[in-house]
């Protein structure tokens, strides 16, 4: 096996997309974050890492990190001992990792040889599911209409960013949460739900090369139980899909059956169970 490392998405995409595509549901996150590195998005002050494993002329695995983020991993289901190899060479060049995420199956066996090698303890800090859907089902008896959000509506929507962050990531609040939600508006989609005034968000910010990625999904306390939340993603949705998507992917909190039933009674239907482990020693 041999690794590969890249300075620039560019580099790492030209030789990764091929084999990321073939699952490009599963890979939405390695592969959205990879094209908005490489479209010019900024993550935190260091260089982003990127890194693919290979046997021959087949590419086994792969890694992607934009610090102080996690590192988003790939792995063929049959050749888990490539993760080995991006472990050895983590800890060769001195890399300090806070944690990992992927698919289950691949992140557990990641955490456990990382904790082998470094002594450092691992635990799930979120179990995850990634949904997709190819065809909207409109929620019926939901008051109201999707709008786009518009600058006078940054100063609430700023609050539900993180009000969003508290529920969903509590360990990760947002630096800046304006620049997030002007990110949203100047260089993706961000949807308000309108009530006689606002109630509800979700915005999509992301995208792979067939597809976009629903998130930040948020319903302040006071508007929850009239199925905003059902009618803002579903309307965006077909707006992603109306843009020529042939695909919308969404991450849920698998602790929360709330969000998990409205993304359903909406047409995303589950493909694949997901974790994000932290290493250090637990918060809890």
């Amino acid at each position: 096996m041999k690794l590969r490392t890249y300075k620039l998405a560019d580099d790492f995409l030209d030789v990764a997309l091929k084999s990321l595509l073939r699952e490009e549901e599963k890979n939405n996150l390695i592969l959205g974050i990879s094209m908005r590195v490489r479209d010019g998005r900024k993550y935190g002050k260091e260089a982003p890492l990127f890194l693919t494993v290979h046997d021959g002329d087949a590419l086994i695995a792969a890694a992607i990190r934009t610090p102080p983020y996690n590192m988003i991993l790939h792995c063929e289901d049959d050749r888990l001992d490539a993760l080995d190899v991006i472990a050895d060479h983590l800890i060769e060049v001195g890399h300090q990792l806070p944690g990992a995420n992927s698919t289950v199956d691949v992140v557990s066996v990641f955490a456990e040889r990382w904790t082998q090698r470094t002594g450092t303890p691992a635990h799930v800090s979120m179990s995850l599911r990634i949904y997709t859907l190819t065809e909207v089902i409109p929620p019926t008896n939901v008051s109201g209409h999707m709008r786009w959000a518009r600058e006078e509506d940054i100063l609430t929507l700023v609050k539900w960013f993180l009000g969003f962050n508290e529920e969903a990531v509590p360990d990760d609040p947002p630096e800046n949460p304006e620049e997030n939600v002007r990110q949203f508006m100047k260089t993706g989609k961000l949807a308000v739900w309108d009530n006689d005034g606002m109630v509800s968000m979700t915005g999509s910010s992301r995208g792979t090369p067939n597809g976009a990625t629903v998130s930040a999904v948020y319903t302040p306390p006071e508007h929850r139980g009239h199925g905003y939340a059902s009618g803002c993603v579903a309307a965006l949705s077909q707006s992603l899909l109306d843009d020529g998507n042939r695909f919308c992917a969404l991450y849920t909190n698998l602790s929360n059956p709330t969000s998990n039933k409205i993304y359903q009674n909406v047409g995303y239907r589950p493909i694949v169970d997901c974790a994000t482990f932290s290493f250090g020693e637990s918060k809890e």
